[in-house]
C-alpha cells in the first residue's frame, strides 16, 4: 500500500485547490477546514467560509441549511477519512504490528503539522454545548474504539498478550485524545513525553514479535 496515499487527507488544511466551480459543497468544506485550522472555531462564520471559498452566503445556506447541519457534514467527511485510513492500514497483511504502530505515529505527526488535528478538536469541542454534535462525536469515537478493539482481539493473543480488547481500545483512545489536546495547547515533549511513550510501546510490541516469531499483529491509533 502506498503510505503517502494513505496519509493524505482529501480535506487538507493547507490544500487551496477548488473544484470546477467555487460554489460546490466540496469547495466550501475545504474552505471551512482551512478557516478552522488557521483561525479556530470562533472564526468559523458563514461570511468567513464564503470568503475563503470564493462564493456567497446564499450558497452555503443552499447546500447545508443551518450551521449545525454544516458542522455535522464537515465532521463526518473528516472522520470518514480517519476511520477509513485506520481500517486500510491495519487490514494490510504484510507488515507487523510494530511497523504499523510506528506508521500511525508518523501519520499523527503529519496531521498535527497540517492542522488536521486542530480541525477535529475544534469540532469536538463544539459538541460540549451542542447536543446533536456531541451525539455525533460520541458515535464516531465509539466507531474508532471499535476498530482498535477488533484488531486487539485478533492480533494481541498471538503475541502472548492476554489483555481485554475493550480496555486496550479505551486506553489507546484516551491517551491519544489527551495527547492531541495537550499538543494543541502547546505542551512540549519534555512536559508530556508523548512520542517517547509511543516509541516505547512500539519497542515493546516489536520485542514481543521477536519473542513469539510473530509476523503480523496490528492495533490502532488515529
Amino acid at each position: 500500500m502506498n503510505r503517502a496515499a494513505v496519509a493524505e487527507h482529501r480535506y487538507n488544511a493547507k490544500d487551496r485547490r477548488i473544484g470546477p466551480r467555487g460554489d460546490t459543497p466540496e469547495t466550501i468544506l475545504r474552505a471551512a477546514v482551512r478557516v478552522l485550522a488557521r483561525d479556530g472555531f470562533p472564526a468559523l462564520t458563514a461570511r468567513n467560509i464564503a470568503r475563503e471559498a470564493g462564493t456567497n452566503l446564499a450558497l452555503l445556506n443552499y447546500h447545508f441549511g443551518t450551521k449545525e447541519r454544516f458542522l455535522l457534514a464537515l465532521f463526518d467527511v473528516l472522520d470518514d477519512e480517519r476511520i477509513a485510513r485506520q481500517r486500510a492500514m491495519y487490514s494490510a497483511p504484510d507488515d507487523r504490528l510494530s511497523t504499523k504502530w510506528r506508521r500511525a505515529v508518523e501519520f499523527y505527526r503529519a496531521d498535527l503539522a497540517a492542522g488536521y488535528v486542530r480541525v477535529l478538536q475544534e469540532l469536538t469541542a463544539y459538541g460540549y454545548s451542542n447536543v446533536r454534535v456531541r451525539r455525533r462525536v460520541r458515535e464516531r469515537m465509539r466507531e474508532w474504539r471499535g476498530v482498535i478493539e477488533e484488531v486487539a482481539a485478533r492480533e494481541l493473543p498471538p503475541l502472548g498478550l492476554d489483555l481485554p480488547p475493550a480496555q486496550v481500545a479505551s486506553a489507546v483512545a484516551s491517551f491519544w485524545l489527551g495527547m492531541e489536546s495537550q499538543h494543541l495547547l502547546g505542551a512540549t515533549e519534555e512536559e508530556g513525553r508523548f512520542f517517547e511513550i509511543l516509541d516505547r510501546i512500539g519497542d515493546f510490541i516489536e520485542a514481543r514479535e521477536g519473542a513469539k516469531g510473530g509476523r503480523h499483529a496490528r492495533t490502532g491509533a488515529r
